[in-house]
């Protein structure tokens, strides 16, 4: 009886460890640092199967202002990894050096892959050719909405340039019936969505090369290209009877009235010229594709031509899990929960990301819209976003306000105002 007690204790020892070790063992915490924004919840879930994929904890912490908790935060050495707003503020805190180079993780062959050029430029420092993010998700600005029964009893025109727009405006609008809602006023910010005009005429009318130009500043609104293109803003806002209240409503009334003015049927608007933020805006008893729809900023030379905005991710700490989070956040098949929900808003950056789940009509218009201009490096970023803060955040909306409020009379004395400040 001694000899099979002792028989046993050894797999009982074996097993009782086993088991001590399974229920102790804690696996290792990954914290990413990130803005808040609409759909954490299903970001969430992308990050529990991740968490179950790398026996790891993911955990996501957002902050009102990310950029200045990672330089003055007093807990950012607990984060591993962060999500920034604007490509401006990932140079910047690379060239702090707050935060690690992405070829740290990433090969140049899978970057070339997977992001066109423009995207990778963005996030490159041009004091140490270093590039220190990835954007990691896109949202498109070059949409025109409309109203679905009252533009089919237009006849449901299409554009192939904004020339064929105004001609249709000129022809379709009369004193009763203005077919454009354009209203632009943001408290302080009032402004943004003029500048997001004057992108989209930029890129889609004089191409990618004139538009990297003017965001970098080597050439300047006095520039023929800038200054007709703001003039190509007032052959739409200055037409007559094509606005609805007129250019001084535009600049004095909230830009949210446009998507309910749109859809109101004692209204004649047909039109509003916004990005995808126009989706979060229409009444909640309207719908996608039954109430309003829109279509892509038409363009004849740029026709997969597409301006927007994104999020980047970066690294800030260089462990071995970090590395590996960072990369399944990159992967081809990263968000197939996300898209496939019915409200999902989220849109890869990465060109050959998995899209084929997408339940979502409108995401996926907008995805496709996305990634055929990722495909001829088309995308181009807000350009108001990656200029100086103090031309694009600030002088830059003053002067297109300005344009608005006087007219086109006065371009000469707006862009030589407007040059003098760079």
């Amino acid at each position: 009886m001694e000899l099979k007690n002792k028989k046993l204790f050894v797999p009982i020892f074996v097993i009782t460890t086993l088991i001590f070790s399974f229920l102790a063992y804690d696996p290792e915490e990954i914290s990413i640092a990130g803005p808040y924004f609409p759909q954490i919840t299903y970001f969430q879930e992308e990050l529990d199967q991740i968490s179950k994929d790398l026996n790891v904890k993911i955990k996501y912490v957002p902050f009102s202002d990310v950029e200045t908790e990672i330089v003055v935060g007093t807990n950012i050495e607990d984060f591993d990894l962060a999500i920034i707003p604007n490509p401006q503020g990932v140079v910047n805190l690379g060239e702090r050096g707050h935060i690690y180079p992405v070829s740290i993780a990433l090969s140049d062959e899978l970057i070339n892959n997977n992001y066109p050029k423009h995207l990778q430029e963005i996030t490159t420092s041009e004091i140490d050719q270093t590039n220190y993010g990835i954007l990691f998700r896109l949202i498109p600005n070059s949409l025109i909405w409309y109203d679905v029964d009252k533009y089919e009893r237009l006849g449901s025109p299409t554009f192939e340039s904004f020339e064929d727009m105004i001609f249709f405006t000129k022809e379709y609008s009369s004193p009763d019936n203005p077919l454009w809602c354009m209203d632009i006023e943001s408290g302080a910010s009032s402004g943004w969505i003029a500048t997001n005009w004057l992108e989209d005429l930029i890129l889609h009318e004089y191409g990618p090369d004139t538009y990297d130009d003017w965001l970098t500043q080597r050439i300047k609104s006095q520039n023929n290209e800038i200054t007709l293109s703001i003039l190509n803003i007032g052959k739409l806002i200055f037409e007559e009877n094509a606005v609805y209240g007129g250019n001084q409503r535009i600049i004095s009334k909230e830009f949210r009235n446009n998507y309910r003015n749109l859809l109101d049927e004692d209204n004649s608007c047909v039109f509003s010229w916004s990005g995808h933020f126009a989706s979060m805006y229409f009444p909640a008893d309207k719908s996608y594709e039954y109430d309003f729809d829109f279509f892509k900023f038409p363009s004849e030379s740029y026709k997969n031509a597409m301006v927007g905005i994104g999020d980047s991710l970066v690294i800030l700490n260089s462990s071995n899990k970090s590395l590996e989070v960072f990369n399944a956040l990159l992967d081809d098949n990263f968000g197939q929960k996300w898209i496939s929900k019915q409200d999902s808003m989220f849109i890869s950056a990465n060109k050959n990301s998995n899209i084929e789940d997408i339940e979502n009509s409108m995401l996926y218009k907008e995805t496709l819209l996305v990634r055929n201009a990722l495909n001829d490096n088309l995308f181009r970023y807000d350009a108001s976003e990656l200029m100086e803060r103090r031309i694009g955040s600030d002088h830059l909306l003053y002067a297109l306000k300005k344009y608005i409020f006087l007219g086109s009379e006065f371009i000469n004395e707006i862009t030589e105002e407007l040059d003098s400040k760079y």
